[in-house]
């Protein structure tokens, strides 16, 4: 738009015969204006109003929309020179002095002129037909050389071929669409034959018959625009969900305000611990308005709803970091209000895991059993927050989440040895797993503390700077600060009652639990401690009831029988596993995915080069391992074998002894290396 006729703070307006000064704007959709001379005299009205009143005032009703002069095509001009020539005898030479004979308006009618132009054009790129000369003429006498630019050169106006068929014919062809949404996908032929049977079942005779094969499938595939019928059913099924009205924002400006929980499978196999392979399943908490995942957890099987409640206890309450990883701890994070949110949330300490701590007041959910059991809501409903069932077949009303999974398959899973691929035509012929369980799981936590939270985010952009993403650290403090939130009343006692719990001993070497090993100094007064009455020492006199979180191995919990506290007793052997990430996320974050700051691009580079070194390792021990497996099945079989025949060894000429001195030394059949002589 020019800058004539653009509206800026200062200009004035005329209302009601009164002139007003626009001076400010109040919450991005109210204008502020000042009586022209007073200083206390001010008016409110909104945008739309002020630019109602502004719009004629700006400008004149009879604006040109069009270009009346500039550099016009050497045909647009050629073209204006041929029209004035027929329709106004004006010499095309601007030397000439009259017109040529055959463009004489004294001695020619229009259509003797007409008529020699198209012959004369003939075959040329300007060559047009007499109606195409009166339409030129009259878009030049309505609106000068930007009519004839518009005509020659049209800004691809297309028109639908639709608009001129027959509205018995367009309702059957609709009608067919329509009932395609639920079916598998078939071809536009047999769509059009279809059509062709019902016209000729309701109309027999009718001309509307025979309509021809190739016009009836342009009104098919005009008609199937944004229907999908004959794309994925999948994308059919969600295109049929879409409401008939204008999309409305879907934006949340209040931290736990909208949040979106799912679950899917991670694009990467794995081992368990008895060496099978499986795909785990990754379940997320997201909240809408900071981008910023709530809780996450890692599955080695189908989730219930007894996981999603403590997923939910985990959000709530906050988890604890990865021991000896300073990149990823509260304290660490230059981003985060560290202060402010240890006194929001009292459960949260400098050695947290460095994740935003977000209570959600709105949870949106699918139709899935695990998230419409009875253990998940009664969760949710006992800290009053909102279930939102979404539609079937409508994955669009969270897409939020669906596409934190996409993300999360290619800048996560993408660099992990044994990664599938994101669908069943991009996977390779083998993908064979190297990482285990754990190993993932540690590096998810990583990933998210230190480049998913970091990196800008083309969804977090400000209504005020378009132009300008955040990250989901950033915009989750700036939105924190606004809004804090309340204190929770969710003790540990809670969060601990929700864990499954087991009897274990606890010896000297610590808790042993599910093949690995847990201990904490805070357990030395409960070592061959009786509780139960029995002797000291005895199995039965050292067994406590511990807690533990089915998908997080790396700590188990003991209350202690006097004074009710909960110990937390870590795995004796995390750091060993947590090593290699210590190092990535320490040496690599700055270096790889740089400093965080608005408007730099993050790195791409491998972030789980560490992973792939780890990895091989794995590899070999695990292929050492089938081979001794291999190898001791076949002894099993040799030894099962019958026993064979004895057969009588052949011996070789050369077994036979000579005689030295027939012996050929310079023959090629003895290869001399190093010949020494011996002196006395």
């Amino acid at each position: 738009m020019s800058e004539e006729y653009k509206l800026r703070l200062g200009d004035t307006v005329e209302i009601d015969g009164e002139v007003w000064v626009w001076e400010s704007v109040r919450r991005g959709t109210e204008a502020r204006l000042r009586r022209d001379g007073t200083a206390d005299d001010w008016l409110s009205l909104s945008m739309p109003e002020l630019l109602s009143h502004a719009g004629s005032a700006r400008r004149d009703s009879n604006t040109p929309l069009r270009r009346i002069s500039g550099d016009w095509p050497t045909d647009v001009l050629d073209m204006e020179k041929h029209l004035l020539e027929v329709f106004r005898g004006v010499p095309m030479d601007p030397t000439a002095t009259a017109p040529r004979p055959q463009y004489d308006l004294s001695a020619t009618t229009q259509e003797q002129r007409i008529a020699s132009k198209i012959e004369e054009l003939a075959g040329t790129t300007l060559g047009r037909s007499r109606k195409a000369w009166f339409n030129f003429w009259n878009d030049y006498r309505a609106e000068g050389v930007a009519g004839v630019d518009a005509r020659l050169h049209p800004k691809s106006k297309k028109r639908l071929m639709i608009a001129k068929a027959d509205p018995r014919l367009v309702a059957i062809i609709d009608r067919e669409l329509d009932s395609r949404v639920n079916m598998s996908t078939s071809s536009r032929r047999h769509c059009a034959e279809l059509v062709r049977r019902a016209l000729q079942a309701m109309y027999p005779g009718d001309p509307i018959c025979e309509i021809k094969g190739t016009t009836l499938q342009g009104y098919i595939n005009e008609r199937d625009a944004g229907r999908y019928t004959f794309g994925k059913a999948t994308s059919r099924r969600t295109a049929s969900n879409s409401p008939d009205r204008e999309y409305s924002s879907g934006s949340a400006h209040r931290l736990g305000q909208v949040c979106e929980i799912d679950s899917t499978k991670l694009d990467v196999q794995v081992w368990d611990e008895k060496g099978n392979i499986f795909r785990p399943t990754a379940t997320a908490l997201f909240c809408v308005g900071s981008r910023v995942p709530l809780a996450w957890a890692i599955h080695a099987d189908s989730p219930n709803g007894h996981d999603h409640a403590l997923l939910l206890a985990r959000a709530i309450v906050g988890r604890r970091a990865i021991p000896g990883s300073a990149a990823a701890t509260l304290a660490g994070s230059a981003t985060l209000p560290v202060e402010l949110m240890k006194k929001i949330n009292p459960y949260l300490d400098d050695d947290s895991l460095a994740v935003p701590w977000i209570f959600p007041h709105s949870i949106t959910i699918d139709g899935g059993a695990d998230f419409r059991s009875a253990t998940f809501e009664a969760a949710c409903r006992a800290f009053g927050i909102n279930l939102v069932l979404a539609p079937p077949n409508a994955p669009t009303v969270k897409p939020h989440v669906e596409r934190n999974f996409g993300t999360t398959s290619s800048d996560f899973a993408t660099w992990l040895a044994g990664s599938t691929g994101n669908a069943v035509h991009n996977r390779g012929k083998r993908d064979a797993p190297i990482l285990t369980l754990d190993s993932v799981r540690l590096a998810f936590d990583v990933w998210i503390t230190t480049v998913f939270l970091n990196k800008q985010h083309g969804g977090l952009r400000s209504p005020l700077f378009p132009g300008r993403k955040w990250t989901p650290n950033q915009m989750y403090a700036a939105l924190f600060e606004v809004g804090p939130g309340v204190q929770l009343p969710f003790r540990a006692e809670d969060f601990f009652a929700l864990l499954p719990s087991e009897p274990r001993v606890i010896s000297k070497e610590g808790i042993a639990f599910r093949n690995r090993v847990y201990d904490s100094p805070l357990l030395a007064d409960l070592r061959n401690r009786s509780l139960t009455g029995a002797a000291a020492g005895s199995r039965q006199a050292r067994q406590f009831d511990i807690r533990y979180d089915p998908h997080n191995s790396n700590a188990v919990w003991v209350e202690h029988p006097e004074t009710g506290e909960w110990i937390e007793c870590w795995d004796k052997l995390i750091d060993d596993r947590g090593a290699w990430m210590v190092a990535e996320a320490q040496v690599k974050l700055v270096d790889r995915f740089g400093t965080g700051e608005p408007g730099e691009i993050p790195k791409t580079a491998e972030f789980l080069d560490e992973i792939e070194r780890r990895a091989r390792s794995d590899k070999r021990a695990r292929q050492r391992q089938l081979r001794e497996a291999a190898a001791r099945s076949a002894g099993d079989e040799e030894l099962d074998a019958p026993l064979a025949e004895s057969v009588p060894i052949q011996l070789r000429d050369w077994s036979n002894p000579v005689d030295v001195a027939d012996i050929g030394w310079s023959s090629s059949a003895y290869d001399i290396v190093t010949v020494k002589e011996i002196r006395p």
